[in-house]
């Protein structure tokens, strides 16, 4: 009876199977990983190759929800940089008049509207009036740069002075906190004005 030759190479089939090439299993079971696992292995993978670390499942996850948050936030300042006043708060039908996309200092005949404003008594476009009139002196002077993203607060911190952080106030109060205008605070304002433009400028 003839004797069979043939013998296994443990050896060479082992190589076989330890060799990433011959992993048909990985291959037929990798369409049943979802998005996060299938990043956490790329995660892994591109760890151990630039740092030569093994890390675990559970480090990667924690480290990839840090790097969302972090992605998340800078988006969200990046947005805030750019449109500060969409988080402003303004109500909605609170008898406001006007529009933030309204508040320029440019083109605007502020005797005339301010005039215009006190006859109709409408005192909560007259503190908007008055406080544009003011940033537009102090753009005029040299002492602000007025910037159309720019917010209230900015400009306090940019002056630096009692009298105007006052005016701004008065006028985040009654532009974003629904506070009611009246013919007090419109004195109190046009003399905060005055204040600022009989030289207080830079104290």
């Amino acid at each position: 009876m003839p004797l069979d030759s043939l013998q296994i190479d443990t050896l060479q089939l082992s190589a076989f199977q330890h060799d990433p090439q011959f992993d048909y299993d990985r291959e037929l079971m990798g369409g049943s990983q979802n998005m996060l696992e299938w990043l956490m292995s790329v995660v892994n993978e591109w760890i151990a190759e630039a740092l030569g670390a093994v890390t675990d499942q559970e480090f990667t996850y924690y480290l990839l929800v840090v790097l969302g948050v972090a992605v998340l936030a800078l988006v969200a300042w990046f947005w805030w940089y750019k449109r500060p006043k969409l988080f402003m708060r303004s109500e909605k039908g609170d008898g406001l008049d006007y529009d933030v996309e309204e508040d320029t200092i440019y083109g605007v005949n502020f005797e005339a509207a301010i005039r215009h404003a006190l006859d109709a008594h409408d005192y909560r476009q007259v503190v908007r009036l008055v406080y544009l009139q003011t940033l537009k002196y102090l753009e005029d002077e040299g002492k602000i740069e007025w910037q159309a993203s720019k917010t209230p607060s900015q400009y306090v911190r940019q002056m630096n002075m009692p009298a105007f952080t006052k005016l701004s106030r008065h006028f985040i109060n009654v532009r974003y906190g629904n506070f009611e205008a009246t013919s007090e605070v419109y004195n109190q304002v046009t003399m905060l004005q005055s204040e600022i433009m009989r030289g207080g400028v830079g104290v």
